[in-house]
């Protein structure tokens, strides 16, 4: 899974145990269509319209729930999950599938993971194309107050717009726009210790370019930016503040790729695609001090990703995916110059790294039901428990949907 992280890295990890199970059995690939599409691009509602679909985590508290309702014309529908899917280690998607459980907190520092209580899909038809926005707002709090009257708490609230246009047609083009605020709090003894702040935006763009009979070029390109703030302040034992810290990271990230898409016949699919990627951030730990910040610069030199979308019988299907990066990382750090022997106002190490990962599952597909799994590793090559595996259960997560 290819990652650009809004904090400034590019890296290479195994799918989630709560990610969607066909795209996760697919390698996290994101030139093979998804249910899980309107995501990215809350346009495509209008193709999964009267849908119902379940994903199914490695926990209770792990997975999702969709709905999508309408017609061709026009669809709308809900999201149900905990925690939020645009999380900056995940956005922009990882050229694949949002996490839908267990995804970091965008805000560090807060020991609250907010709560999605709204995510609402909509999607039009507008004649040579489609058009879409999704809507998500979530919180997530805890406040506790002693017999004192004191209060300790903590609160993060967020809320993201994706704006989607489809251009469809011999080419096929999707785009989206995500926007996302975060913000939050910390009291501590009655104290206000910590005041954050989260603004993101990124686009994301897909393209299908006819090359020849059931073969297409698959374009795919991810740009985002970030920043974020935090302010802390200390107290004295009366509550008198004695000192405050501001500090703040602003991340720059582009990553594009390009691969064919063979549709060997109609129900099976294999695609591949390279990618190039750069990232950079920068940090201020505390504005007011000289010589205290960081820099990170990445690039991905290259990705490659494929999978294999395959039709065995009339219903059943054997999904795998593949994935390998090259990546270098750069760290610099500002210096004082006039402190000690330095000679220069900087200094800078850098690393490098190469990853690669696969996945597979099977499908089931009975008229207007499917029922979709993404394998465990130890399962596969080691068997299940009766035939000496190691155990650990045969699915990482599973996906139950029906159309209607």
């Amino acid at each position: 899974m290819f990652t650009l992280a809004a904090a400034g890295s590019l890296t290479v990890a195994m799918v989630p145990e709560a990610d969607a199970a066909r795209r996760a059995s697919l390698g996290q690939n994101r030139l093979i269509l998804d249910k899980n599409d309107v995501y990215l691009f809350p346009q495509a509602a209008t193709e999964y319209n009267n849908l119902l679909s379940l994903e199914y985590g490695a926990a209770p508290n792990a997975g999702s729930g969709l709905v999508l309702l309408g017609n061709e014309s026009f669809a709308y529908g809900l999201g149900i999950y905990r925690g939020d899917l645009l999380s900056p280690g995940t956005y922009p998607y990882n050229l694949g599938h949002p996490n839908l459980g267990n995804v970091a907190n965008p805000l560090p520092g807060l020991v609250d993971q907010p709560h999605t209580i709204l995510d609402f899909f909509v999607g039009a038809d507008m004649g040579g194309g489609s058009a879409g926005a999704r809507l998500s707002f979530g919180n997530g709090a805890t406040r506790q107050v002693d017999a004192e009257d004191v209060v300790d708490s903590t609160s993060h609230t967020f809320v993201g717009l994706t704006l989607g246009y489809s251009m469809l047609g011999d080419t096929r083009v999707d785009t989206g726009l995500n926007i996302q605020f975060n913000s939050g709090n910390q009291i501590n003894g009655g104290d206000d210790v910590l005041d954050t702040n989260r603004l993101f935006v990124g686009a994301t763009a897909r393209a299908y370019l006819p090359m020849a009979e059931r073969t297409e070029l698959g374009v795919l390109g991810d740009i985002n930016f970030e920043s974020r703030g935090a302010t802390t302040r200390s107290y004295d034992a009366n509550g008198v503040e004695t000192g405050s810290n501001e500090g703040g990271t602003t991340a720059f990230g582009l990553v594009a790729g390009a691969g064919p898409v063979y549709h060997i016949k109609e129900n099976t699919t294999l695609a591949g695609y390279g990618l190039l990627g750069f990232s950079t951030s920068s940090t201020d730990l505390d504005k007011d001090t000289d010589f205290d910040g960081t820099g990170m610069t990445n690039l991905l030199l290259p990705g490659l990703h494929v999978a294999a979308d395959i039709q065995l019988l009339d219903w059943l299907y054997f999904r795998t995916g593949a994935q390998y990066s090259y990546s270098v990382t750069i760290a610099s750090s500002e210096e004082d110059p006039n402190a000690g022997n330095n000679v220069s106002d900087s200094s800078s190490m850098s690393g490098r790294a190469s990853n690669f990962g696969w996945r597979a599952g099977l499908g089931v597909e009975l008229g207007n039901f499917t029922l979709d799994g993404a394998f465990q590793s130890g399962f596969i090559v080691n068997g299940p428990d009766f035939l000496g595996g190691a155990g650990g259960g045969m699915f990482t997560s599973v996906a139950a949907g029906y159309s209607f």
